[in-house]
């Protein structure tokens, strides 16, 4: 009797030698367990498990056709592609898209233009995992299939809009102009998409991207942007109201490896939110190398500015640069009383023995600087 329990069930099929008891549960309600069916069934008959996955290939959960598809190919069945191609014609949009999902995991090249022929279905589901399964197969499939692609873009489905964009970006050599439409569409979800493709747009849409009043799209267009937006990001990573955002800015301009980009990136050690500055930090190490970044953070202590001071105090105990002891120790002598506070601070992770220094720091002329050493001199007396 079979039990009621799917995790007994699952366990029943995973540890079963037996090819019925296998093949009876792909009919399981569980798709949990069919697909653990559909791999113990190949690891115990190999090319003999094909009929048996062929006759479940469309009467399974949707999300379990591709594994079913991707397990015939496995075992080097072509079954599979015939069967999707028939069943292409039936009237049942379910079964359309299970057709279609076929087509996409196995593959096929030859199953280009059947998949083209599916971009003019009514049903817009159709439609979309069509788009999705020709930019899976991973081939170019030629002018007049890109194009259909690309006219996709204009669908009056959201849904298969979002499609498009995916696939124009994974087929077409050069996508940018084919997409910048989708820069002004009304679906953020589109220009979601678009976003995560800005630097193969034109110029004029990946600004506008950059400047889109979604967050999540200025988030997107900001991780994907080119070498040309590095003074865009630059400014977003000061002046963009969103953490997220100036967050992603730091990220990228530390991923372009040049060098030069350092000099952008400091001003987001002064940021308002510590993730934020946390990612600066982490982008100079990325650019620099940790080396790199404690002398060019050493040699902001001597900006004059105090914010910037402090600033590098805080990003220089962040990745806790205790070899730069000698250097960090002259901010004891900062004219501003914020960047002797900050030091006090920050002594723990800069110093091996903080305590002379926070001691000299206890007889400071600013009160605030005197109670703040006095105070970590008391709670260092007492953790000892």
């Amino acid at each position: 009797m079979r039990s009621a329990d799917p995790t007994q069930r699952l366990r029943a099929v995973q540890a079963s030698n037996s090819a019925k008891v296998v093949t009876d549960a792909l009919e399981d309600a569980s798709p949990e367990v069919v697909a653990a069916a559909t791999r113990r069934l190949v690891e115990l008959e190999g090319k003999r498990a094909a009929p048996a996955l062929r006759a479940r290939l469309f009467d399974v959960d949707l999300s379990l056709v591709a594994d079913i598809a991707k397990a015939l190919k496995r075992i080097g069945d072509r079954g599979a592609v015939e069967l999707a191609i028939a069943a292409l014609n039936d009237p049942r949009s379910t079964r359309r898209l299970a057709a279609i999902r076929v087509l996409g995991a196995c593959g096929d090249p030859a199953a280009v233009e059947w998949l083209r022929r599916e971009l003019r279905d009514d049903v817009a589901g159709v439609r979309a995992e069509a788009l999705d399964a020709l930019a899976q197969l991973g081939t170019r499939p030629g002018a007049r299939t890109s194009a259909d692609c690309a006219q996709l873009v204009y669908d009056p489905v959201p849904q298969v809009r979002v499609a498009a964009v995916r696939a124009v970006a994974r087929l077409v050599a050069h996508p940018g102009p084919l997409l910048a439409p989708a820069v002004e569409d009304d679906d953020r979800f589109v220009r979601l998409a678009v976003a995560q493709h800005s630097a193969s747009l034109p110029e004029q849409a990946s600004r506008a991207l950059l400047a889109d009043a979604d967050v999540r799209v200025r988030e997107a267009a900001v991780r994907s942007a080119g070498m040309r937006e590095l003074g865009a990001l630059a400014v977003m990573l000061i002046d963009d109201p969103a953490r997220d955002v100036r967050r992603a800015a730091a990220a990228r301009l530390g991923a372009t490896q040049a060098r030069r980009v350092a000099d952008l990136l400091i001003p987001g050690l002064e940021d308002r939110d510590a993730l934020v500055r946390a990612a600066a930090v982490h982008a100079l190490e990325a650019l620099l190398s940790r080396d790199g970044a404690v002398r060019r953070l050493c040699a902001e202590l001597a900006s004059g500015r105090a914010e910037r001071r402090r600033a590098s105090l805080y990003a220089l105990a962040r990745i806790q640069a205790r070899e730069a002891a000698s250097d960090i120790s002259r901010a004891a002598g900062d004219p501003d009383p914020e960047v002797r506070l900050a030091l006090i601070h920050t002594a723990g992770a800069l110093f091996d023995d903080p305590g002379p220094l926070v001691r000299y720091l206890s007889e400071d002329r600013d009160q605030a600087v005197r109670d703040a050493a006095e105070g970590w001199l008391l709670r260092d007396t007492r953790a000892g």
